[in-house]
């Protein structure tokens, strides 16, 4: 059997396992309507989280973006910035996912991402407080509906930002019921279901949990849901309290499986990020699980000090999973210039990258709209950088003489060696051909919703970056002239000196002001001049016709590649 023949049976027998399995788990909902309820709960929960993010990421159009990235200039700010976001977003996994498009952007140092990772894991113990505090002891169905009402009419009949904000009603309506569906299921499970004895003295009991809570939420990819199945157990005394605190621990370490597969696809900067988000979670968790009983003994301190109830589990809970949040950020805090220094050694730059690959176009970036349009702007920059060197080469000025200072006229007059010049369609090719189309294929695959402010800059970003690769092409032809008549002795060479020099006057002026627009004035009076002059040259017979005619080809060429760019 062929390969292809083997990868279609191991689809279809993929595809027969999946149904049975479907069929299997309908068949166990339908006998067990405890379990149904459960997992309805569970499904709208997760539901109302996707939604929610959703209606975040469109409502926030670029203000998250400046927030976090003005915040980490200081590791205290942004600990507490990265905290804030996360409260807001309620998803640490986003800020996670934004922090390294960002670093991998260039646009945040190590060590300020990693102390905004630090606060997004004590951002997210905010949920489980929601949770504890509301979500478990009020009816949150009856509250449920006009929310669910309201964000589906508003979703279906509004749009842009009045859209948004009616899909973020709809998450929190798809939160609350679900919410109230869990607490239901593990209702009807109250005389059916105990699991006191796994609360026994045995060490490896609470390592268990601990998994536990690694594994449910990596498969559900929400440690919010984890806290909300532990809780609604905890409350309705299926899960005894140490253990419950063990899947908090553990709920806690399998947030960092969405750093790490965002990392996959990334480079360097962004697997720093994801290998110091699993050290803090790692050494959180190693210290909680350690202290375990001496913490709960510090909670319940602490709980009868603000007025907590001896018996308010899921509010102790809640309060653990802040207090050993803090105490990893009190240990990890001092220890994050050395943990930045020893990932770069451990995740280095490439030594050789092909210069045409992209740097900052990864899968991660295309998580949230500001993180697509800060890698839109770097990969952009990055291009017309190249495509400045390589209109240098087509002018025959090295570009050290062109973009680094004002030109000057006794560069364009030295001697021209046309073998010291590769041609442009080479190295169009080789170096720009490749990445403008990974621009364009990242162009098309961003689908977040953007702001109007977003939408016009990509538009700019990309209409800039197709006129700089069609002055590429004008330079190309441009070039092949140059050559042809480079000897000192040429008639043209004169006129070809002049144009040069008034092209790397636009290059210059355009690499340090991408947006000036007078870069043409340079380059139009040379071709007026040498209009002006052309008559009197064919009647001296300095010129003959043929070279004059080719006089105006290359005065129109530089004329168009000039108009490219100022356009």
């Amino acid at each position: 059997m062929t390969r292809q023949g083997v990868a279609r049976a191991l689809l279809s027998r993929r595809r027969q396992l999946e149904a049975l399995g479907l069929a299997a788990a309908a068949a166990l909902l339908l006998a067990r309507p405890d379990l149904a309820t459960l997992a309805a709960g569970l499904g709208l929960f997760l539901w109302g989280m996707t939604r929610l993010q959703e209606a975040i990421k469109r409502l926030s159009g670029g203000t998250l973006d400046r927030w976090l990235h003005a915040a980490t200039s200081k590791p205290l700010r942004a600990i507490g910035v990265g905290a804030a976001a996360t409260a807001l977003v309620q998803s640490s996994s986003l800020v996670t996912l934004l922090a390294m498009s960002f670093v991998g952007a260039g646009l945040v140092a190590l060590p300020g991402a990693i102390a905004l990772l630090f606060g997004a894991n004590l951002g997210t113990t905010t949920g489980a407080w929601l949770i504890a505090a509301f979500g478990l002891r009020f009816d949150l169905a009856a509250f449920a509906m006009p929310f669910l009402a309201i964000g589906l009419l508003g979703s279906r009949l509004l749009d842009d930002g009045r859209a948004a904000i009616a899909g973020l009603l709809l998450g929190v309506g798809l939160l609350f019921l679900g919410i109230d569906f869990m607490k239901l299921g593990f209702a009807a499970w109250q005389d059916g279901l105990s699991l006191d004895g796994l609360a026994g003295g045995s060490a490896w009991h609470w390592p268990l949990f601990v998994l536990f809570g690694v594994l449910a939420t990596v498969v559900m990819q929400s440690s919010h849901a984890t806290l909300l199945i532990t809780l609604a157990a905890l409350a309705g005394g299926q899960l005894p309290y140490l253990p419950a605190l063990a899947v908090a621990i553990g709920a806690n370490v399998g947030t960092t499986v969405t750093a790490v597969l965002g990392a996959l696809g990334s480079g360097a900067p962004a697997r720093r990020l994801a290998g110091a988000h699993v050290a803090f979670n790692l050494v959180t968790a190693a210290v909680a699980l350690a202290l375990l009983v001496p913490l709960a003994w510090v909670v319940d301190q602490l709980g009868a000090f603000i007025g907590l109830a001896e018996d308010a589990w899921p509010l102790k809970l809640a309060l653990f999973h802040t207090l050993f949040n803090l105490l990893g950020i009190l240990l990890m805090l001092p220890w994050i210039p050395r943990l930045a220094t020893r990932l770069e050694r451990l995740f280095p730059l490439p030594t050789h990258l092909l210069p045409a690959q992209a740097r900052y176009l990864t899968p991660a970036a295309l998580q949230h709209a500001d993180t697509a349009m800060a890698a839109m702007e770097q990969e952009c920059h990055r291009l017309n950088r190249r495509a400045y060197h390589l209109l240098c080469s087509a002018i025959l000025v090295p570009s050290a003489e062109a973009i680094g200072h004002p030109p000057s006229r006794e560069v364009v007059e030295r001697p021209i060696a046309p073998e010291d010049w590769p041609t442009v369609n080479a190295r169009y090719h080789e170096r720009i051909k490749p990445l403008m189309a990974e621009i364009l294929d990242f162009y098309a695959r961003i689908d977040e919703p953007l702001t109007d402010q977003q939408q016009a800059r990509l538009e700019t970003l990309y209409a800039r970056t197709l006129r700089m690769v069609e002055a590429v092409r004008f330079g190309e032809v441009l070039q092949r002239s140059l050559l042809r008549h480079a000897a000192p002795a040429s008639p043209l060479r004169a006129a070809h000196d002049e144009i040069r020099l008034a092209l790397a006057q636009g290059l210059n002026r355009l690499a340090n002001d991408p947006e000036a627009s007078d870069i043409a004035g340079p380059i139009d009076e040379v071709r007026q001049r040498w209009q002006r002059r052309l008559a009197e040259h064919l009647r001296e017979h300095r010129l003959d016709p043929w070279l004059a005619s080719s006089l105006l080809n290359d005065l129109h060429q530089a004329s168009r590649l000039i108009g490219a760019l100022a356009a």
